[in-house]
């Protein structure tokens, strides 16, 4: 295009290298949060479905192994936007220390909470398995925008 000077003006022009063909609800920041609020939601309805089919010692086990779930993923999460913030070819020192150090706390409050017998040791590993849940939802969720963005643009 030619502007008044005569120039051609490459502003105006709609570039193939500046078009984002991801939507956005694929954008990271959505999907995180998205994931973050299914991982909340699937304990909540887990606790009021075990509430009313099992014993306490389920149930407290289920929140225990949630809220174990919940805080891992944050864990994970800022340990996450720490190596990629570097940005280096190298993951910053005690990374890798952090990831076991994680797991290592993690495994050790479920094994003492279970060893009070207040807390049933099937209920925290189903309670730890809240993420995987979450992630499942997002994807049939991505799945289902993604076919239907599809079907309205033909």
């Amino acid at each position: 295009m030619a502007s008044e000077n005569g120039a051609n003006s490459v502003a105006s022009e709609p570039s193939p290298l500046d078009d984002n063909p991801t939507p956005g609800f694929t954008a990271p920041e959505a999907v995180e949060r998205r994931v973050w609020r299914n991982s909340i939601a699937i304990v909540v309805i887990a606790t009021v479905a075990a509430a009313f089919v099992a014993d306490s010692r389920f149930v407290l086990g289920l929140i225990l192994g949630g809220a174990l779930a919940l805080l891992n993923y944050k864990w994970l999460h800022s340990s996450l936007r720490a190596i990629v913030a570097a940005s280096n070819e190298k993951a910053p020192p005690g990374t890798m220390i952090k990831f076991v150090v994680r797991w290592l706390v993690i495994a050790t409050i479920a094994l003492a909470a279970n060893k009070t017998g207040y807390f049933d040791a099937v209920a925290i590993l189903a309670g730890l398995f809240v993420p995987a849940g979450a992630v499942m939802v997002e994807a049939a969720y991505v799945t289902y925008k993604t076919l239907r963005t599809r079907e309205n643009d033909n």
